[in-house]
C-alpha cells in the first residue's frame, strides 16, 4: 500500500488511518471488492457517505467530501483523499495491474524493409506493415493492416483488425456514366498518444493527409474518411462514421453510432449525441442529437 501512496504522491489531499500494513492482492470491480483489494467512490455518486461505510474494502480512494466517520474508523479502514478518485484509480491499476506488453516484433510480422520502427515497439501477429514511419513506444495488436504513407508518431496503441491508410470510396464518373476511382494521394499522420480501437479503418487522405491529432482515443468499429482533421483529446464511441473532409475540433465527443456528413466542421469542445446525423457545421461547445442533428441545451 505504501507504493501506491508513494505512487500518488502530490495527488494526495489527505490520508486518514494507517495504511502500513494493508496489502492490496489483486483489483476488483466495486461490486466484488473485499479487504485486499481497493475501492473507489466517485464524486457523481449518490449516497457517497454510505457507501464509503458500507464498503468491504479496508483503503477507499475518496474525494474530500467523504468524512473519515466513526463507522470507517471502527472498521480500520483507510482513507484516501484526491481531487478526482476516477483518475486516480485509473492510474493505480494501469501501473500496478494492467499487463506489461514487452517490445517485441511477432515472426509473423510482415514489415516493408524501407518501414522505420522506432525503440521499445509491440508488434503483433499477422501485422502487415507498408512503407511508413513509427515512432517509439508504439503497441501494434494482431492483424492490423497499415498501408505505406502512414506515420505514426509515439505511445501510440492500435488494436486487432484495424486498416489504416486504406482508400475511401472517392468515384468520378465520365461521360459515359462509368465510375473511375479518384487517386488517394496523400497518407496519414496519427500523432502522439492515439489509441484506435480493434476493427477500426482510418482512410488516407486524396490530396491531403488525414490526420489524427494528439491525445484522441478512437472506440471500435469507427470509420475515418479520407482527408478527416480530427483535434487533440477527442473520444470518438464505437460505430461512429466521418464522411471525407470532415474537421473535429479538439476535446469534443462523438457519441457512439453518430454519423457526419463530408466536408463538416465540428467545433471545438463538441458534444454530438448517440446516433446523431450531423449535416450541417457545427459551432464550438454545443451539443447537438437527433436525425438530423440540432442543438440541445
Amino acid at each position: 500500500m505504501v507504493d501506491i501512496i508513494d505512487f500518488l504522491g502530490n495527488d494526495i489531499i489527505a490520508i486518514y488511518g494507517d495504511p502500513s500494513g494493508i496489502r492490496i492482492k489483486y483489483f476488483r470491480a466495486p461490486q466484488d471488492v473485499d479487504e485486499h483489494t481497493l475501492d473507489w467512490i466517485g464524486s457523481a455518486v449518490s449516497d457517497k457517505q454510505a457507501k464509503a461505510e458500507q464498503s468491504s474494502a479496508l483503503v477507499l480512494i475518496t474525494d474530500p467530501e467523504i468524512v473519515y466517520s466513526e463507522a470507517i474508523i471502527k472498521m480500520g479502514k483507510t482513507l484516501i483523499q484526491v481531487a478526482d478518485p476516477k483518475l486516480a484509480i485509473a492510474r493505480i491499476a494501469g501501473h500496478f495491474f494492467e499487463k506489461e506488453l514487452f517490445p517485441n516484433i511477432h515472426p509473423t510480422a510482415v514489415i516493408h524493409p524501407l518501414a522505420t520502427i522506432g525503440i521499445h515497439a509491440y508488434i503483433g501477429p499477422n501485422v502487415c506493415i507498408g512503407n511508413c514511419n513509427i515512432g517509439d513506444n508504439v503497441t501494434i495488436f494482431g492483424n492490423v493492416f497499415i498501408y505505406d504513407n502512414v506515420v505514426i508518431k509515439n505511445n501510440v496503441e492500435i488494436h486487432n483488425g484495424t486498416s489504416i491508410g486504406s482508400e475511401a470510396h472517392n468515384f468520378v464518373k465520365d461521360k459515359k456514366g462509368i465510375m473511375l476511382k479518384f487517386p488517394h494521394l496523400g497518407g496519414v499522420i496519427i500523432e502522439d498518444d492515439v489509441l484506435i480501437g480493434a476493427n477500426s479503418v482510418i482512410s488516407r487522405g486524396v490530396l491531403e493527409d488525414t490526420i489524427i491529432k494528439r491525445g484522441t482515443k478512437i472506440a471500435q468499429l469507427v470509420f475515418i474518411g479520407a482527408n478527416n482533421i480530427i483535434g487533440e483529446n477527442c473520444a470518438i464511441r464505437p460505430n461512429v462514421m466521418t464522411c471525407g473532409s470532415v474537421v473535429i475540433g479538439n476535446n469534443s465527443i462523438i457519441a457512439s453510432s453518430a454519423t457526419i456528413r463530408e466536408h463538416c466542421n465540428i467545433g471545438e469542445g463538441s458534444f454530438i449525441g448517440m446516433g446523431a446525423v450531423v449535416t450541417k457545421n457545427i459551432p464550438a461547445g454545443e451539443t447537438w442529437f437527433g436525425n438530423p442533428a440540432s442543438k440541445r441545451k
